[in-house]
């Protein structure tokens, strides 16, 4: 029987996703302002209660930057859109 996708089972799946965003931003380290106190290197449970970037829960991706899309950086790329643009071939 297949299960029925409500809004419960939609908010599950945000909270799902949330819990992992926040575990991976917990193993990258760093500082963080929680509460209003910056934390060195806490647990992602810690940034989940204090609802660290909240715009996690309703979008995919905080915003277009390629870090937060998750590409990676491409040097012959760069190089190649560079040239481009000062020889002015747009």
């Amino acid at each position: 029987m297949m299960e029925k996708r409500n809004k419960l089972w939609r908010i599950g799946q945000r909270d799902r996703l949330y819990a992992a965003k926040m575990k991976l931003e917990a193993s990258y380290g760093g500082s963080f302002i929680l509460d209003g106190e910056i934390t060195c290197n806490p647990r992602w449970i810690e940034l989940y209660k204090a609802n660290w970037n909240p715009v996690y829960k309703s979008v995919r991706t905080a915003c277009s930057c390629p870090v937060c899309r998750g590409e990676r950086y491409n040097r012959c790329q760069y190089k190649w859109e560079t040239g481009r643009i000062i020889e002015g071939n747009l």
